[in-house]
């Protein structure tokens, strides 16, 4: 008869004798490897739980200082989009809008937008003469790093990273309206108050 008790990949005991001579140490060393096993995964566990609790906790922060720092009035300084399949061709080109550039680039002044603190948001798109031309609203929501804004045309989603009053956006876009969502945009905005 042979005997073999193996926990994890480690052999403990082997007895390859044809007769047992002491069962109760045998059944001793089982249960005492047995119980550092199961009481190992608990203390393991409790350890586990605990470290997914400060995640939690480090993520909550985060997430509420995001939306206490998103509140307020923004303007958009600078923009970069890298068009990489322009019209479903092998063009890819890179639209580069600096502050200093942004209203002959773009021909309308720095968009601004006020986010509240009730979860609602409004845009102000003005021309060159400081007449506004396109003033969308919506609501928006922090999940995550992702700032999601929806208005009565589309969902905006960005990841978003703010640093004292500057705030950085990132998303693929569909820029060029060849139908894939597939430029990359990159843009900054500065709090005004």
């Amino acid at each position: 008869m042979s005997i073999c008790i193996i926990v994890r990949p480690l052999v403990i005991s082997c007895n390859t004798s044809s007769k047992l001579k002491n069962p109760g140490i045998l059944f001793f060393l089982i249960f005492v490897l047995f119980y550092s096993c199961v009481s190992g995964q608990k203390e393991n566990s409790v350890a586990e739980n605990n470290e997914n609790l400060m995640e939690y906790d480090e993520d909550f922060d985060y997430i509420t200082q995001l939306e206490q720092d998103i509140v307020g009035e923004w303007a958009n300084i600078s923009m970069k989009v890298w068009v990489k399949t322009y019209n479903n061709s092998d063009t890819s080109f890179i639209v580069d809008i600096t502050e200093e550039t942004w209203e002959m680039k773009m021909n309308i002044k720095p968009i601004v937008t006020i986010i509240r603190e009730d979860g609602t948001y409004i845009s102000e798109f003005r021309n060159s003469f400081d007449s506004l031309i396109y003033r969308p609203e919506g609501t928006w929501m922090i999940d995550g790093d992702t700032l999601i804004m929806e208005d009565h045309q589309a969902v905006y989603t960005y990841q978003i990273f703010i640093d004292g009053d500057l705030a950085e956006f990132k998303n693929l876009i569909d820029w060029d309206k060849d139908g894939k969502v597939d430029d990359e945009y990159f843009g900054v905005q500065r709090k005004n108050n």
